[in-house]
């Protein structure tokens, strides 16, 4: 007997046939793969973005105006102070030195004809005391000869003979009277050496200066060619210049009554308020240094150690000193200087054209300086320099100009310096 079947629970879910839940999952996949190959095809289709092209924009620069105007040039140097006057002292005399001044010392400072040194004259005062009676005797010898010539003019013309000239002037004492007046002319000239070596025991100052090394002491004996010392002239110091050959046209040499350049010398750098001593050029060199092949200038510094009351605060040029020059050079009547950055390749400048366009002009250059360059010509007055730095700069390309605050006045500032005579040193 069969158990009889349990029916299923009220509201309990019916399981789903098998085909039914195939079918549900090919669908699925069927509508996954269209939907991912729809996307594909969008993506593959899309529109694309394309760059727009971009307008260029005219390069901004700032402009200065320009104008010609007179100039003051001035060649820049280095050189060394070197001494006028020097000399190594020597006493001429020989002796033991019994004196000296208190100025014989390294840096004592002296006058002219002041004496330096004093030799033990002793000597020499007895040498004058002999010569003297010497030339004493020599006179009353020639007095003597004197009258034997009258005596024997008596006798020769008492006699009347006929006789040669030679026998003639024998018998008249002519040899005997020049005899006498050579000896009389030899002590006279004995006694004045003397007088002068009893002179030169007394080393007396050439001129005014300062020692610069002492070489003896109190009671040294020295020859006459013993070196007492060496003194250097204080009334005018040479500075030794080395200027470029190619700059020498930019000075003045004196020359028919025409007065060298002027000279500022500077014992260092520049500095805002830093005196400076002046001098004249005096002189150039006929070499050239062999190092360097530079031209020598020799410039003239009077009172270089300040001894005068007029310059006691004035910077002193102590010799040896290296220092720096800025020489006054010519005056150039009419040229344009503009700054080293401005001027480019082939001497050519960069101008804003009236019609907004670049221009690229070459210039005469007359002189260049440290930071600036002399144009003569090429420039015509008022031209627009472009004072910016361009990339790449084409000729006839648009340039906008660019207007900064205090630009015009500048501007006009740079004009009228321009317009007034300035320096300018030479490089």
């Amino acid at each position: 007997m069969k158990a009889a079947e349990t029916p299923a629970p009220e509201g309990a879910p019916k399981k789903k046939p098998l085909i039914t839940v195939v079918l549900q999952f090919l669908l699925s996949v069927v509508v996954l793969g269209c939907g991912v190959a729809l996307a594909a095809y969008f993506l593959r289709t899309g529109p694309e973005a394309k760059p727009g092209k971009r307008q260029a924009s005219p390069p901004l620069v700032e402009v200065t105006q320009v104008y010609y105007g007179p100039h003051q040039l001035t060649v820049n140097g280095m050189g060394t102070v070197l001494a006028s006057k020097e000399i190594n002292l020597t006493p001429g005399v020989g002796g033991e030195i019994i004196a000296m001044s208190d100025n014989m010392v390294p840096g004592g400072f002296f006058t002219k004809n002041e004496t330096l040194v004093t030799i033990d004259p002793l000597d020499y005062q007895l040498a004058i005391l002999k010569l003297q009676s010497e030339v004493d005797k020599a006179q009353n010898d020639l007095e003597l000869e004197m009258g034997n010539q009258r005596i024997a003019r008596t006798e020769y013309e008492i006699l009347g003979q006929k006789v040669t000239e030679t026998e003639k002037n024998l018998m008249l004492r002519n040899p005997q009277l020049k005899i006498s007046e050579a000896t009389l002319q030899g002590v006279k000239a004995s006694l004045a050496q003397a007088k002068l070596d009893l002179k030169r025991t007394r080393v007396d100052a050439p001129f005014n200066g300062v020692v610069l090394t002492r070489s003896v002491n109190l009671g040294t004996r020295v020859t006459e060619s013993t070196i007492l010392g060496t003194l250097v002239g204080t009334d005018e110091f040479w500075v030794k210049l080395a200027i470029p050959t190619n700059q020498l046209q930019w000075i003045t040499f004196p020359a028919s009554g025409k007065q060298g350049s002027k000279v500022r010398i500077f014992l260092q750098e520049k500095t805002a308020g830093q005196f400076y001593r002046t001098g004249q050029v005096i002189r150039l060199a006929a070499d050239v240094e062999a190092k360097g092949r530079m031209a020598a200038v020799y410039v003239a510094v009077k009172d270089p150690l300040c001894l005068l009351p007029e310059n006691s605060e004035m910077p002193k040029l102590l010799l040896d000193s290296f220092v720096r020059a800025d020489i006054e050079g010519v005056e150039l009547a009419s040229v344009v200087s503009i700054h080293r950055d401005y001027l480019h390749e082939n001497n050519s400048i960069w101008l804003m054209k009236d019609d907004n366009t670049l221009e690229i002009r070459k210039v005469n250059i007359v002189a260049k300086t440290n930071d600036q360059v002399l144009v003569g010509s090429g420039i015509e007055n008022g031209d627009r320099l472009i004072v910016t730095a361009l990339s790449s700069p084409v000729e006839g390309s648009l340039v906008q100009l660019l207007r900064e605050k205090n630009t015009a006045a500048r501007d006009r500032a740079t004009a009228d310096n321009a317009k007034a005579t300035k320096g300018a040193v030479i490089q």
